[in-house]
């Protein structure tokens, strides 16, 4: 009788099941899942806070220039429609603006409650 006839000998390479995950797969797979989550979760949300970061400063780098312009030409425009010098313009708007500061001071929350 020959070995392979009906006796348990080790077993053949060839004989696995081709359709059986090999366990070096599944471990570089756990691998590969556990780091995605961690990356996932860390660089993630750092990400997304840089990319809102550098929206801010392009957007603060134009919008400067831009309002500075803007009170520029708004204060030759009402220069150009108030009669007199140009002090009688930055007298109204620093009342404007004073009457503003005090409504926006008058509406603060307080630190401390009680003070």
């Amino acid at each position: 009788m020959a070995a392979s006839e009906g006796q348990a000998g080790p077993a053949d390479p060839e004989a696995k099941d081709p359709d059986a995950p090999e366990w070096t797969q599944q471990v570089t797979d756990l691998v590969t899942d556990s780091v995605d989550k961690v990356r996932s979760r860390t660089t993630g949300p750092l990400l997304g806070f840089a990319q809102g970061m550098v929206y801010a400063v392009v957007a603060a780098v134009v919008a400067v220039p831009v309002l500075v312009v803007l009170f520029i030409g708004f204060i030759r425009l009402f220069n150009w429609a108030v009669p007199g010098d140009v002090w009688i313009v930055y007298a109204i708007l620093a009342v404007v603006l004073w009457i503003a500061g005090v409504i926006s001071w008058s509406r603060r929350e307080d630190a401390e409650p009680g003070t």
